[in-house]
């Protein structure tokens, strides 16, 4: 009796879904999100547009395979690292992979964690507080919390990165500087013109950085004294 005939492959033959990963990767570093349309993409790789939806369904799901491709080129830390070199660890090679690509910021707060690098790497954040004494409801919304951080600090960065835009603190400092005596209405900023110039970004990220940290390193603390005093009660 002859064997059923397979079912069809949507991979089109002569294109594979890394090509077209790739191309729109490569449209995204030229003319942002906004830019990757079917038709420049079919018009880059050669083909059809109709040949493209062999293997993606949607644009949400080639972005979606583009931001997963982009933090594949993140490093996750070992698991044998301290709580904070983890999450240290991973807020810098956000931050490093990220600035690195137009739009990259926005892809990630649009699109859910999907893709396996997207989805290890949430484990990675979730498994660092689980691995210190975190229960999992409580991990998972440290680790969401930790991740929309990140993601907020890293954004504004980029936004003040354009050319047009200058810093927030800079634009301050040089709006103080022009009002003069009227400065003296702004006491705790008045002196500060300087000083609001020399903020730079990355030292800003690392600033909030650890003061986010030592605030979890609290919150680990907390929870050791209320398992030991359970454990006293008990």
């Amino acid at each position: 009796m002859p064997r059923a005939a397979s079912p069809p492959s949507r991979r089109r033959p002569g294109l594979e879904q890394d090509q077209l990963v790739a191309a729109a990767l490569e449209l995204l570093q030229a003319q942002g999100v906004d830019g990757i349309s079917t038709r420049q993409l079919a018009e880059r790789l050669g083909v059809k547009s109709p040949a493209l939806y062999w293997h993606v369904r949607n644009k949400d799901e080639l972005l979606g395979l583009v931001a997963d491709a982009i933090c594949a080129n993140m490093a996750l830390p070992s698991s044998e690292l301290s709580f904070r070199a983890r999450l240290e660890n991973i807020a810098w090679e956000y931050r490093r992979v990220l600035i690195g690509y137009r739009d990259a910021t926005r892809l990630f707060a649009e699109l859910p964690p999907t893709g396996p690098h997207r989805i290890a790497l949430y484990e990675a954040a979730v498994g660092a507080f689980r691995d210190n004494g975190f229960a999992l409801p409580e991990a998972i919304a440290m680790a969401t919390f930790y991740r929309n951080y990140l993601l907020g600090m890293i954004s504004e960065e980029c936004r003040q990165s354009q050319p047009a835009r200058a810093r927030p603190t800079v634009a301050l400092g040089i709006e103080l500087a022009h009002l003069g005596e009227a400065a003296g209405s702004y006491p705790n900023l008045r002196d500060a013109a300087g000083l609001l110039a020399q903020i730079e970004p990355k030292a800003l990220f690392g600033l909030g950085l650890k003061v986010l940290l030592d605030g979890m390193a609290c919150r680990i603390d907390e929870l050791r004294r209320l398992v030991a005093a359970e454990g006293h009660l008990e």
